[in-house]
C-alpha cells in the first residue's frame, strides 16, 4: 500500500529531519562547544523559513547528548525514539520549557510568562542545562513581555533562551537588548532546494516557474501552506491572484483563522505587484490602492470591526480593478 500524502503540515516540534541549516547548526555547535553561545539568542527571519524547525533541532542536540538514539549530526535527524524528543512533545521534559501561543493568532499572556518565571527558579534532576524556546515572540502582550524582560535580566548559569523572531517591529526594544540577534537569510536556490525536500510526502500540485515567483520574496513554509490551503480550490496559484484572494476571504469568513488575513494580505501584494507591472502608468494609483486596504485588515483586525462586511468591500475594490 502507497503512502497517504499530507494534507497538513506537520508542526515544528514533530519535524524529525532538517533542511538547508547545516551551516548555523555547525556554528552553533562551534559556539556551544567553546562555551560562548549566548544565553539569549533570537532567531530572526521571515515567518516559514522553519526557524522553529532549526530551534527544535538544536534543542534535542543539546539533551539527547549521551542518551540512547542521540541526534544523528551525520543527516540532521531527530530519532523519534530518543527521550528528548519524546518527553518535549509532551511537555515533560525537566531541561525545556515553550513558551508560545496556545490559541492560533491569539497573544502570549503574563500567566504564561509567570509560569516560566517559576520553572526557571526550579532545580532541574537530570543534566545541568535549562532550556526555553520562545515561539511567536511577536505575539507577546505588554505584561508577558515585562515578565520575560525580568527572566532575562536575572539569568541562571547554564540556563539558554532561543527566541523565534517572526517580526522584530513588534518585539520591544529593551528584550531585543538583551539577546544576540542571529538573523537567518536563504538564496533563492537554496529556498527551493529546501522546498523540495520538505515537500516530498506531500501531494501538491504547482509549476516550476511558481517557485520563482514566491520564493524570490516569501519562504517555503509559506508555499506550502498557500498550496495546501488552495489544494480543493482548483485555482491556478500564480496565474489568478483575484480569484485566489476571493477564496481566501470566503474561506476566512467561515473559519475564522487568522492566519488566512496574513495570506490575504501577501497575496493582494502580489496582485498589485503584478498589476502595476503590466500597468506601469497607474503605478502610484495602485500603491495608494493596495496602503488603502491592507490598512483597512489591518485595522480591521486591530479594532474588531465588522469582518464580514469589510472583507466583501475589498473582495469588490480588487474586482473593479481589472475593469
Amino acid at each position: 500500500m502507497s503512502k497517504k500524502p499530507n494534507i497538513e503540515i506537520v508542526e515544528p516540534k514533530n519535524q524529525t529531519k532538517l533542511f538547508g541549516y547545516s551551516y548555523y547548526f555547525d556554528l552553533f555547535i562551534k559556539l556551544y562547544e567553546k562555551k560562548r553561545l549566548p544565553g539569549a539568542i533570537l532567531l530572526s527571519g521571515q515567518k516559514g523559513l522553519g526557524k522553529a524547525t532549526f530551534a527544535y533541532h538544536f534543542i534535542n542536540y543539546l539533551l539527547s547528548r549521551d542518551e540512547e538514539d542521540e541526534y544523528s549530526l551525520e543527516n540532521f535527524t531527530i530519532c523519534s525514539k530518543n527521550y528528548s524528543f519524546k518527553s518535549m512533545q509532551n511537555g515533560t521534559h525537566p531541561n525545556f520549557f515553550l513558551l508560545h501561543n496556545i490559541i492560533p493568532g491569539g497573544d502570549i499572556k503574563v500567566d504564561q510568562a509567570r509560569y516560566l518565571l517559576k520553572y526557571l527558579s526550579k532545580t532541574t534532576y537530570s543534566k545541568d542545562i535549562k532550556i526555553v524556546l520562545l515561539d511567536n515572540a511577536e505575539l507577546l502582550n505588554l505584561n508577558a513581555s515585562n515578565a520575560l524582560l525580568k527572566a532575562l535580566e536575572e539569568p541562571s548559569n547554564n540556563t539558554f533562551f532561543f527566541i523565534i523572531n517572526n517580526n522584530p517591529s513588534k518585539i520591544i526594544d529593551t528584550i531585543k537588548s538583551r539577546c544576540i540577534d542571529f538573523k537567518f537569510h536563504f538564496k533563492i536556490s537554496e529556498k527551493k532546494n529546501i522546498f523540495r525536500k520538505i515537500t516530498q510526502n506531500y501531494q501538491l500540485n504547482f509549476e516550476e516557474t511558481d517557485l520563482d515567483k514566491f520564493l524570490y520574496f516569501d519562504t517555503p513554509g509559506n508555499f506550502l501552506r498557500y498550496l495546501l490551503i488552495l489544494k480543493d480550490s482548483n485555482l491556478n496559484i500564480s496565474k489568478d491572484y483575484l480569484a485566489c484572494i476571493s477564496y481566501l476571504i470566503n474561506l476566512y469568513i467561515t473559519k475564522k483563522d487568522s492566519n488566512l488575513l496574513n495570506f490575504i494580505s501577501l497575496f493582494i501584494e502580489k496582485f498589485y505587484n503584478e498589476i502595476s507591472l503590466n500597468n506601469g502608468i497607474n503605478v502610484n494609483y495602485y500603491f495608494t490602492s493596495k496602503n488603502k486596504i491592507l490598512y483597512l485588515i489591518r485595522d480591521m483586525n486591530k479594532f474588531h470591526l465588522d469582518k464580514k462586511n469589510l472583507l466583501f468591500t475589498v473582495d469588490r475594490i480588487l474586482k473593479n480593478e481589472n475593469h
